[in-house]
């Protein structure tokens, strides 16, 4: 075992030549910027100068050969690495989670970088960006995020092999290109059994690690409502969440896609509940509607389906569909919530009532849905004064609605802020707002009148793009629900002030001057359609590849008839395909080879053994060059070297020779070949 330790010992006092450095920080870069959006930006650049600083200081030697190298000691880097934990945890608030987790490995990486000096460094230098290319996927598994990984992967390929050349590998006889391509092609040919074991690997039922649920905030409707909430929230192009019909989607007049209920008031900010919390709800009857929807991490409880859910939704987690009422409950609001934040994206079926009502279950409902808060005094006093002259619940509504549609109420993402009386500011003096300021008010004036009523949150509308529909958080939407004559029935005033809101959609309800985000008003444009082509792109992976779960891989199974073998013989088969394909490559490799000159096939596996022994040809250099240089770092070979470079050079750039003279030209070389040792050897001879 001794010369293990040797060759242990050796390998430790190595240093990386420039090149293997630039090329691991290369890798490093390709793996940091896939994860730099997920990062704060001080931890990106931070991350991304830290490299630099390295390449910065292998720059500087040979320029200063009179100095000792440019070296940062360790004891400055261990620092360094405990003053960005410190600075991870006051960016965050905290460190044991997912999101500082990866912001830290994100600046140690770069870290660890900075001290790599042998090619046992490079080695865990790649292990530790191959992980880092796959931390963002704990934040989305989407196509781009895929195709992100692909540069790492072919990276990993050019260091690796840079990284076996030795640490005197020069940077003339490397060729980038021929490295990069070599790489590629080995990626390709392992597609095929990446493929093959995707599609028959058992799935497992349920993950085998899953990370803790991080607080930071997400886009989406928040557990309580201000004016302008939603308005902000209607400025943004994400995706809120997207859905796939049984059959015909209903029409956009009915895609009230319901989310969190308000009952509570204090005069400014309307928040959940008694019944917001209460799962006892009964059960809606009458034609259901069935989809499935992806939704998008929020770090809400909060599911959305369509009014009114007919039930609990049945989440697929893992590859199982879970029963009704184990994750996801109805309450008696009509709301669906989970037992636990959605940290990630998630898929649930949920059947649907299209109806605009639903019977109270408690007479108590009322009493709680009645609370003014404080202020907003002129707003009561008017509903009151509308009330003695509407005394019927209905005629009062209807008359409320007609005060929003007669006179001149504005629609508006851009509304004044209103003061501490917000309703009373809205209603009397600017008169211009958005859905929350709508419903909030006619909220109030209901409860004004003695008519129970609160506040619904969530989405109104959609676009269908192929065979699903995409919901946007400019989607969002704020409506009312009133009790009368002992049900609940939705009104939306918006309706009232901006039909069209409702019937196309916010792009179309707003005036052309008003600001909206992007692709609201892009339905006809080039720029519209490459948006929506993308995102049918993306869905179609998320549907086919990150949901290719138990029960599809089971179905498929069944379709291909494979699940009339045993576990043994399914094994079998696939080993004798990754059999079968190793041959097809390797045959094709000996093909190529054998397509080849044989003195140049000959001439180049001399080039690949003496660079792993230490001496790399140079791209300039000829075959009597190379093999005189070659034979001054060996003489014991002199004689074998002279007749490589002799009898290549006739063969390669002599005059033409005869079959005869050439097939000895060829043995000649073969054995004057044959006579060197292993690369191994050669290394390690004086």
């Amino acid at each position: 075992m001794s010369w293990l330790r040797q060759r242990a010992d050796k390998a430790a006092h190595e240093v990386l030549s420039p090149l293997q450095v630039r090329w691991l920080g290369a890798l490093i870069i390709a793996a940091q910027l896939p994860q730099a959006p997920h990062v704060p930006i001080w931890v990106a650049i931070m991350g991304v100068m830290l490299v630099a600083v390295r390449i910065a200081l292998m720059r500087r030697d040979p320029l200063r050969p009179h100095l000792p190298p440019a070296r940062i000691p360790s004891w400055a880097l261990a620092i360094f690495a405990v003053a960005a934990a410190i600075a991870v945890r006051y960016s965050f608030g905290y460190l044991v989670g997912r999101d500082p987790s990866v912001a830290f490995l994100y600046i140690l990486v770069a870290i660890k970088y900075l001290e790599t000096r042998s090619p046992r460094d490079g080695m865990l230098l790649v292990c530790l960006a191959c992980f880092l290319s796959m931390t963002p996927f704990f934040y989305n598994q989407s196509l781009f995020a895929a195709l992100a990984v692909i540069p790492v992967v072919v990276l990993v390929g050019v260091v690796l092999d840079v990284l076996s050349t030795g640490s005197d590998h020069s940077t003339r006889s490397f060729a980038p290109l021929v490295a990069v391509r070599r790489s590629a092609v080995m990626l390709l040919q392992g597609l095929p059994i990446a493929l093959l074991l995707f599609v028959l690997f058992p799935r497992l039922a349920s993950p085998l690690w899953s990370l803790p649920t991080d607080s930071a905030a997400r886009t989406g409707l928040s557990d309580s409502m201000s004016p302008g909430d939603i308005s902000d929230l209607s400025l943004l192009d994400t995706v809120a969440f997207r859905v796939e019909f049984v059959g015909l989607p209903p029409p956009n007049k009915q895609r009230y896609w319901r989310g969190p209920v308000f009952s509570q008031f204090n005069g400014h900010t309307w928040s959940p509940g008694l019944w917001s919390s209460v799962t006892t709800a009964m059960p809606i009857a009458g034609p259901r509607i069935t989809y499935t929807v992806t939704l998008e991490p929020n770090n809400r409880r909060s599911l959305f389906a369509l009014e009114l859910p007919a039930g609990p939704a049945n989440l697929a987690l893992g590859g199982q569909i879970t029963a009704p009422d184990v994750i996801a409950r109805v309450t008696r609001d009509q709301q669906v919530v989970l037992r636990a934040p959605v940290s990630q994206t998630i898929q649930y079926t949920q059947q649907s009532v299209l109806r605009s009502w639903y019977p109270a279950m408690s007479n108590a409902e009322g009493p709680s849905n009645l609370g003014l808060g404080e202020g907003n005094r002129r707003t009561i006093e008017f509903a009151r004064e509308l009330r003695d002259v509407q005394p019927n619940d209905r005629a009062f509504i209807a008359a409320v609605l007609a005060k929003f549609h007669n006179e001149e109420y504005v629609y508006t993402l851009a509304p004044p802020v209103y003061g501490r009386d917000a309703v009373d500011g809205f209603m009397f003096d600017g008169r211009r707002g958005f859905c929350e300021h709508y419903a909030s008010a006619f909220v109030v004036m209901l409860r004004a009148a003695g008519i129970p009523a609160r506040v619904v949150t969530g989405y109104q509308g959609g676009r269908m793009n192929g065979d699903y529909m995409i919901v946007r958080q400019s989607d969002a939407h704020a409506w009312a629900e009133a009790l009368l004559d002992g049900r609940w029935e939705r009104f939306d005033p918006t309706a009232a002030v901006a039909p069209s809101r409702i019937e196309l959609g916010v792009g179309d309800a707003l005036a052309q001057d008003e600001r909206l985000p992007l692709f609201a008003r892009l339905d006809a444009s080039w720029l519209g359609t490459m948006q929506l082509t993308w995102d049918a792109f993306n869905y179609d992976w998320r549907r086919n590849v990150i949901g290719f779960n138990r029960d599809r891989q089971r179905s498929l199974w069944r379709e291909w008839r494979l699940d009339q073998f045993v576990a043994w013989q399914v094994v079998a088969l696939v080993l004798l395909f990754v059999f079968a394909w190793g041959a097809m490559v390797v045959g094709w490799l000996m093909w190529r080879r054998r397509k080849q000159e044989r003195a140049l096939v000959l001439w180049d596996d001399l080039n690949r053994r003496l660079a792993r022994a230490g001496l790399p040809r140079y791209p300039h250099e000829g075959p009597l060059a190379f093999a005189a240089r070659a034979a001054t770092r060996w003489p014991q070979f002199a004689i074998a070297f002279a007749a490589i470079g002799e009898s290549f050079a006739e063969l390669r750039y002599g005059a033409q020779p005869v079959a005869t003279e050439r097939a000895a030209l060829v043995a000649t070389l073969q054995r004057a070949i044959e006579v060197l040792p292993a690369p191994a050897a050669l290394r390690t001879t004086p």
